[in-house]
């Protein structure tokens, strides 16, 4: 008997980060035709540095896709303290184009529309996992798969009207993404208990 679920919420959740990593870089980029000379210097370290944060993300998502919930602590605590690098990063590039953040809203958007998009890739892979699941558990299973969704639509609305009100600051949106990340993350870690069970359902039967 195991208890391996094909849904892994650590390679979600570092997948679903190296998104908005993608995101973030695209659009500084495109911006950098309306920075001043004498701060692209700054601006594009930077965004090498965010690049560096994005090649760590891809290797660590590479090196660890196939181990699953077998990812070990260690190797969770470097993916955490590298996307504390890479938020480091953003705000280095802000603070070099003198305060930009406070009228770079399409930037708050880039992010909220990364993060939305990643979500829905992990919900499909999850979709697709429960569809090949056909045991007398199936009904939790499929209850469980909801309540991801559910949740995870109601904390995009959040962010949306908050982005919407016009007035909130980079430090705002960026704790709002991450209280909507952290739901998002307790409700893949309550998927993946629903995938276990039925996993053990499939094997006992």
């Amino acid at each position: 008997m195991t208890d391996q679920s094909p849904i892994h919420p650590y390679i979600e959740q570092a997948k679903n980060r190296l998104d908005e990593i993608d995101a973030s870089i695209a659009h500084f980029e495109a911006r950098a035709q309306d920075l001043k000379s004498d701060v692209r210097a700054k601006t594009d370290a930077a965004i090498a540095k965010m690049k560096s944060n994005r090649d760590a993300y891809r290797a660590w998502v590479k090196e660890n896709q196939e181990i699953g919930e077998a990812v070990t602590a260690e190797a969770r605590e470097k993916l955490t303290a590298e996307w504390a690098k890479f938020e480091d990063n953003v705000m280095a590039y802000f603070d070099a184009a003198a305060g930009m953040y406070e009228q770079d809203k399409a930037y708050f958007q880039v992010r909220i529309e990364a993060q939305k998009e990643a979500w829905k890739k992990t919900m499909d892979r999850v979709k697709a996992a429960a569809k090949t699941f056909q045991t007398k558990r199936k009904a939790d299973l499929d209850a469980a798969v909801a309540t991801l969704e559910k949740k995870a639509d109601i904390a995009s609305a959040k962010l949306k009207d908050l982005n919407k009100a016009g007035n909130a600051s980079w430090a705002a949106i960026r704790d709002a993404l991450s209280a909507s990340r952290a739901a998002f993350d307790k409700a893949m870690g309550e998927t993946q208990s629903a995938f276990k069970e039925a996993m053990k359902t499939t094997e006992d039967a």
